[in-house]
């Protein structure tokens, strides 16, 4: 045999070699990978913005309820809350005046 086919030959069986043993590599998890990473990150800061915002409405809620309770009516802005109330007024909040409702702005 000539030397360039012993070579060929050993170039195809290196060549289909590699390629059995790179097929026998699972796939990764997408959520293993970069991309996957940076949506489990964001996934997570809307969830904490959520749980912040649904403390934050529940405690400016519990003040309109007290400041009802101790004027006899209802508060005209939230900022009518501070300093007897509140500390202060959390961001991302909506209020109703005429109902005294408090949710979150969307």
């Amino acid at each position: 045999m000539s030397s360039k086919l012993i070579w060929l030959l050993v170039l195809v069986t290196a060549g289909a070699g590699g390629y059995y043993l790179w097929h026998q590599i699972p796939d990764t998890p997408k959520s293993q990978t970069f991309t996957g990473y940076t949506q489990n990150l964001q996934n997570d800061v809307v969830k904490a913005q959520t749980a912040a915002s649904s403390m934050n409405t529940t405690s400016v809620q519990e003040a309109v309820k007290k400041y009802k309770v101790d004027k006899g009516s209802l508060p005209a802005s939230l900022q009518d809350l501070v300093p007897d109330f509140l500390d202060h007024v959390p961001g991302g909040l909506q209020y109703d005046p005429a109902t005294g409702a408090v949710s979150a702005a969307q």
